[in-house]
């Protein structure tokens, strides 16, 4: 295997007298050709600048990043690399209105005038579910985000590893969210707690739970193929050293204040950074994400699954760590990354709040002479789309965080009505939609 290393242009190609130049006219350039559109929402890199427009008073792309990266403005952070240097960070100005709209989501009152609580509950269950599933699917879990829900929803025992593993990441977003997890401290002890629940039943060898790794591990970052090595971790020493700065970072004893989202990013990859562990890193890193986002009342986070959108740009994913890393330390390529994903996965989330709005109503019109209360509407709508489904007892009370005997009666009800059938499987009594539902309804 080889270490993969980013291209980077060589400065010395650029002659005395035109680097007297562009240092003479840097700023008058920069504006001029409003250069600082590369350093904003979207953060180039050299591979990216090289294809860019050459603006007229420039001779070749070498001067125009010379220009780009000299212009940003970075200051330092409390993560150091393996030979003790800082990593850097710079704030776009994208990332104002970002940083306000998630101030913002602490209340988010707007978003929830036509949802009650139990509604809120079950977005917030539907938040963690397709969290769940999307973290373990960027760890390469093979099982498909239906099949996974399925069985989360219905609670169905695990088969494969894949399942295991996005069963544990559930539990462990759900552990995160707990109010215990929220009132304390982070600790050394904490994060194997948490490693422990993302790997529980799911590592080929059972040693390397509950630890972290030493030295004889060997853990490298490498790409899908096992042909190139992306990072190697700092040694033991380092990582005990740095853990401990970490803990202390996350548990806000620094005196100077950094953005909870900003600081959320900079936990996110310091855990990546380390690689503290053997195995399943990148979930424990973006759990950590939530966890200090949710620990600052950042309540929004709980209903958004921004691995959702990560898994759909894994290849961004993967170069904002490295550039990172290999431009200098320059952290900022994975704040904007970030950013930009949650950015998105907030619209998302938006459009999705208002399609239900818009759904809610529909289904309202279309059974209200039946005379169904909310839940057994809200079913009956579920199983118009997915007539393949089934739902009983258990599942019915845990979505609906209602008492079995409430289950029992909503689903006796529908069942007089002739609107579900009820078979026996294995140990569970199951109900399922008629076929000609949509008929009987109207």
């Amino acid at each position: 295997m080889i270490e993969y290393k980013i291209e980077k242009p060589d400065f010395l190609k650029i002659s005395k007298e035109r680097k007297a130049f562009l240092n003479e006219n840097m700023f008058k350039l920069f504006f001029k050709y409003n250069l600082f559109k590369y350093s904003n929402e979207t953060y180039y890199y050299w591979d990216k600048i090289k294809f860019q427009t050459l603006p007229e008073e420039l001779e070749n792309h070498i001067e125009l990043w010379y220009i780009v990266s000299n212009v940003r403005i970075l200051s330092y952070t409390v993560v150091n690399d393996k030979n003790g240097n800082h990593f850097l960070l710079e704030k776009p100005k994208f990332l104002e209105e970002l940083l306000h709209k998630l101030d913002l989501s602490l209340g988010w009152t707007f978003l929830w005038m036509n949802f009650n609580d139990n509604e809120r509950k079950i977005f917030l269950q539907n938040g963690i579910t397709e969290e769940a599933i999307s973290t373990s699917q960027l760890e390469w879990a093979m099982t498909s985000s239906k099949d996974a829900r399925e069985m989360i929803q219905k609670w169905r025992k695990p088969i494969t590893k894949d399942e295991k593993m996005i069963l544990n990441s559930y539990k462990a977003m759900n552990f995160i969210n707990s109010e215990e997890f929220l009132e304390k401290k982070l600790s050394i002890e904490s994060l194997l707690e948490l490693q422990s629940i993302l790997t529980k039943d799911t590592l080929d060898d059972k040693t390397e739970e509950w630890r972290f790794r030493n030295d004889s591990d060997e853990i490298v970052v490498q790409n899908s193929t096992w042909t190139e090595i992306y990072h190697i971790p700092p040694n033991e020493k380092i990582l005990q050293e740095e853990l401990k700065k970490l803990v202390s970072y996350a548990n806000d004893e620094d005196s100077n204040f950094t953005h909870p989202f900003i600081k959320a990013t900079i936990l996110h990859f310091w855990i990546w950074y380390l690689h503290p562990f053997c195995d399943w890193n990148g979930r424990t890193a973006r759990s950590l994400f939530y966890w200090y986002l949710l620990k600052k009342w950042y309540w929004g986070f709980s209903y958004i699954p921004i691995s959702s959108v990560i898994k759909n740009s894994k290849t961004q994913y993967n170069n904002a760590y490295i550039y990172s890393e290999q431009d200098d330390n320059n952290l900022t390529y994975f704040l904007v990354y970030i950013a930009n994903k949650t950015k998105q996965a907030f619209e998302d989330f938006e459009k999705y709040l208002d399609k239900k709005r818009k759904e809610q109503k529909s289904v309202i019109s279309l059974v209200s002479h039946l005379w169904l209360n909310e839940r057994q509407t809200k079913l009956i709508s579920y199983f118009l789309k997915n007539n393949w489904s089934y739902t009983n007892n258990s599942i019915h009370k845990n979505y609906y965080w209602i008492a079995i005997d409430t289950a029992k009666r909503d689903l006796e009800y529908l069942l007089e009505k002739w609107f579900l059938i009820k078979q026996k499987q294995w140990k569970y009594v199951n109900y399922f939609p008629v076929k000609n539902l949509a008929d009987l309804i109207k």
